[in-house]
Order: C-alpha cells, then structure tokens, then sequence
C-alpha cells in the first residue's frame, strides 16, 4: 500500500470546522493509503506567542522562546487526532521530541540531523494516524527546538524521507505554485511541474508556498512533493527532478524593504554583516564604497538593527546611516541565466518609464530592486516579456 505524508498549513486548520475538514480528507486518503499527518499551529496563534515572547525581551536563539512559539502546534495536532478518533479512525498526536526529530541547538532556526521513524512505522502498520506537529524538534541538550518559520513545510519533508513516503503533500490556501503571487497579479499562471531548483530560488526570494530549506531537503533526498489546496480540488503542482527547467518560470516579490547606507571607518563592512546575523536580520549588501556601503533589509527590522548600530557604534566605528524606505524586490526565476538577460529585463522595465535601482544576477534568479509605488507595473511588464502567460 501507498504511503504519503500529508502536511496541513495555519490556515487549513485555523477553526474547528476547518479541522473537521481536514480530518475528512485525511480519511479519505486513509481508505486507500497509509498516511502520516503533519500540521501547523492555527492561523495566528504563532505571530501572538511571538509577540508575548518579544515583549518580554525574548527573541530567537533563546531556548525558552523556542518552548513558546512552538506550543500553538500541539494544540492543533491534539485537536485533529480527537477528531479524527470521533470519526471512528485510529489516530495519535506526536510533539517533535516525541518521534523524535532530533535537531541541533541552534534555537529559531535549528537543522535537523535525524528522524526515527520507529514510532511512526509502529503506529502506520497498526492502522493508527500519526498527527506530528510540525515545526518542532529536540536538541542534544533536551530542549525543544524550532525549524525557523514556515519549518512545518521541513517537518513535513525530512518525515517523508524517514518513512520513504511515495509523495509528500503540502496542503495550504493556495492551489499549487504561480508564475507570481496571484493576489498581487490575477493574471499568475498556476504552474503543474516544476524542478527543485527553481522551487528552490522562488522560496529563497520571497515565494512563501513553500520553506526554503524544506525544498533544499526534498532536493538532497528525492522527496516528491505535491503543493494543494486544502479548499479547492486540482492536482496542485509536483516539485521533483523529473521537470526539464524553462528559461524562465516565474516571478518572486518580496516587499516592504528598505535601503540603509551607512558610513563608517572601518576597514570592512563584515563586522556589521555578522552583527546583524546574529540577530537574525536578513540583509542583501548593494554597494560598498570610499568608508559607506549600503544595504537592503526588511522594513520592520530598521528600529532593531539601528538599536543594535547605536549599541555597538564604538566598535563597529559606525558615525551614521541614512534609511530611503518603500523598496521591493521582483526576482525573475529562471535556468541559464546570463548578464543578457539581466540587461534586456532592465531595458523592457526602462521603457516603461520604471527605474531599475539595482540589479544582481546568479544562475537561476535575476534580483532587480524597485520603488514599490512601481511594483504592480513592474510585474506586468516582466510577466508579459517573460512569457509567463503561456
């Protein structure tokens, strides 16, 4: 008999009648399979233990904070496994630690070294559903640990592997992978196949469909990966090595960022780099130039990283930033890349009276930062000259 794992996002079980849902198509999938289960905290519940977390000054890399934001998914995995059991079907819910999922001990974004998939195997053989929460793990040190946000998607994943799963379904409000984000362009295509490579690129450069880190582990271990909706019946799309890569394949958008240029004395610009890496601030470095350099991060995160400069200004020889605002970046997914490509992207948004602030390239992705006033015409115009539509 088949076996697949099903992993369900916050906003498919983000109400008991939402749930109740899920539990039906999980039975359905039981008459014919063998299935394990993996979910995510409800909708919202994680942002709000976030916020408890912060305001009483814990933030990621500290232990208890992992205990915190990961509590929301026990409730969840607790309350399907019920009903499903009301349904007349077997079914246990699972923490992390008690697969176990072990990981290591970096605390907000920890790596997942092993998972035992003894119990799971037990329970699948005796007719009972595995509901694992998903997001979770355990360190050497005995701790509870967290796979970084969207780290369901990874659970899902490295679980699939462990119990050499025929398919990994990830189930959420959407209905596979677009050429971009359908609520930002109605026109978006939704994609059928797609390789691990671009899927890989497009999370990396802001896609929220999947994690990024999950796709890099299907990647490694051969796991075949369905994306669906748990509200609309389509066949979603399959990420798997099994695609032959399109020149390009789609657009990924990411927002609200802002341009920092800070001049300093030093004599390189990394000390500042890793300082904010500690902190788990993102940033993408534009510039460096005569004692400045500049850089883009998430808008959110400027009150953070000026707090951190000001701390630190002594010895990172920091004498003052300037923050430009309402940037975004469009990256144009593809294969093959090259420095044509890249100019004749800039030429086509140009002639549309769009400036181009800055553009970098790698071998399947294109980054090319724009004022977001110009965003929606951007992505038209990109979209259309990059066949998208077809």
């Amino acid at each position: 008999m088949a076996c697949i794992v099903q992993k369900f996002g916050g906003t498919s079980v983000a109400t008991l009648e939402r749930i109740k849902h899920v539990a039906e198509l999980i039975a359905e999938a039981h008459s014919t399979k063998q299935v394990a289960v993996v979910v995510s905290a409800m909708a919202g519940v994680t942002n709000k233990f976030v916020e408890y977390a912060q305001n009483l000054g814990s933030f990621e890399g500290d232990a208890d904070y992992d205990s915190v934001v990961s509590s929301g998914e026990l409730v969840t995995a607790g309350l399907l496994a019920i009903t499903l059991k009301n349904m007349g079907l077997k079914s246990r819910s699972y923490a992390g630690w008690q697969v176990p999922i072990e990981t290591s001990s970096n605390y907000g974004s920890a790596i997942i070294q092993f998972v035992d998939p003894t119990n799971l195997e037990k329970d699948i053989r005796e007719g009972i559903i595995p509901v694992i929460c998903g997001f979770q793990g355990i360190s050497s040190e005995n701790r509870i640990t967290t796979l970084g946000r969207g780290g369901s998607d990874l659970t899902a994943v490295a679980v699939s592997d462990a119990l050499k799963a025929d398919l990994c379904e990830i189930y959420s409000d959407v209905d596979g992978v677009y050429t971009v984000d359908p609520n930002l362009y109605p026109q978006a295509r939704r994609i059928d196949k797609i390789h691990y490579n671009e899927m890989k690129e497009m999370a990396a450069l802001g896609a929220k469909v999947m994690q990024e880190q999950s796709v890099d582990y299907a990647m490694k271990k051969n796991v075949r990966v369905r994306v669906a909706s748990s509200f609309v019946e389509n066949e979603g799309t399959t990420i798997s090595s099994d695609v032959t890569a399109k020149k390009f394949s789609g657009l990924a958008i990411t927002q609200n960022l802002s341009q920092l240029k800070i001049c300093h004395k030093a004599e390189s610009h990394l000390p500042i780099i890793e300082l904010l890496e500690q902190y788990f601030i993102r940033c993408e470095v534009l510039k460096v130039f005569n004692g400045k350099f500049s850089i883009l991060i998430d808008r959110q995160k400027v009150p953070l990283m000026q707090s951190l400069l000001s701390k630190e200004s002594h010895i990172l020889n920091v004498k003052r930033e300037m923050v430009r605002k309402n940037f975004s970046r469009i990256s144009v997914i593809g294969s093959e890349l090259t420095q044509g490509d890249c100019e004749k992207l800039i030429s086509v948004l140009r002639e549309a009276k769009i400036e181009v602030f800055y553009c970098s390239i790698r071998k399947n992705g294109i980054n090319l930062i724009v004022l977001t006033d110009s965003l929606l015409r951007s992505i038209d115009v990109l979209h259309k000259n990059c066949g998208l539509g077809i």
